[in-house]
């Protein structure tokens, strides 16, 4: 099914996008770093049919929901089948754009939260005096170790696949990742090798940092998470609180706000704008999450 979508994007938009290429080169770093497995103009031709198939089906749902189901008037409904179905394209068309950067990301997080222990372990293994090749294929049986090991099996698959040497598998995947850390840490197992240095100790001593970086990045979490419970507290339970015993004041006085009843008010207070509060809290969080 995907194939056939691949070569329905290119049938359609191949000459469009031959010719505007350049325009989207920056994401081509992205997509190599988040491993997506796809050409860069097979993936700009998925993304303009994409975002055609959202605008078609966006003004066909609003057409016959205003025609069948709601009837408004002629100068909203024009506004509405115009503007609402660009507005689906755009995102849909944005959302497609930045995917591989967010994926990219997501590695990155992933790297650099299960680094520190990854470090530990490989220095452990180093010790026994192994080669570092054998150290990063004991690391791809780990899935704890989330993108880590992910990374790892790329190094075994230039070794094994390719025929490259392990500095050469090492030097590659040091220099895609999309995690600083772990490219410092892979160039540095490089160097160390080509010179002839102690690789046990260096990491040994890049485990001891990883570690301190992370009780750090914790400790420095948790205070933000007390900021954000006082925050919750004063605009999500204290403001609400204060809001309702004002509208039940108003209650026994009667009238109204901004022509609404203040029994409809307290309603769409405790069912709607509360629950839509806490819910972007709620994802604001998860968005803010280090992962650690």
């Amino acid at each position: 099914m995907l194939s056939l979508y691949k070569k329905t994007a290119l049938f359609l938009f191949d000459g469009i996008v031959e010719n505007n290429i350049k325009n989207f080169k920056p994401m081509e770093t992205h997509m190599k770093k988040s491993r997506m497995r796809i050409l860069l103009k097979t993936w700009v031709c998925m993304i303009l049919l994409s975002t055609v198939i959202s605008f078609i089906a966006s003004f066909l749902a609003l057409y016959v929901f205003f025609t069948v189901f709601f009837k408004i008037n002629l100068v909203i409904y024009i506004f509405s089948v115009v503007f609402f179905p660009i507005m689906v394209a755009s995102i849909t068309f944005i959302l497609f754009y930045v995917y591989p950067t967010q994926k990219e990301k997501t590695i990155e997080k992933s790297i650099n939260n299960n680094l520190p222990f990854a470090t530990t372990h490989m220095a452990a293994i180093a010790s026994s005096g192994i080669p570092p090749e054998f150290m990063f294929e004991l690391l791809t049986g780990f899935k704890e170790y989330g993108e880590v090991a992910n990374e790892s099996k790329m190094i075994m698959r230039n070794i094994k696949t390719f025929g490259m040497s392990s500095v050469d598998a090492i030097k590659s995947v040091g220099e895609r990742t999309p995690s600083n850390n772990f490219r410092e840490l892979l160039l540095g197992v490089v160097s160390t090798i080509e010179g002839g240095g102690n690789l046990i100790e260096y990491l040994k001593e890049m485990s001891d940092k990883a570690l301190f970086e992370y009780r750090i990045k914790r400790e420095k979490y948790l205070k933000t998470l007390s900021t954000y419970a006082d925050i919750y507290t004063a605009l999500l339970v204290a403001a609400p609180l204060m809001m309702i015993a004002l509208l039940a004041t108003m209650l026994i006085i009667g009238g109204q706000v901004l022509g609404m009843e203040i029994p409809q008010i307290i309603v769409l207070m405790t069912f709607v704008v509360l629950p839509i509060f806490n819910i972007g809290y709620i994802a604001f969080l998860q968005m803010t999450y280090p992962g650690i």
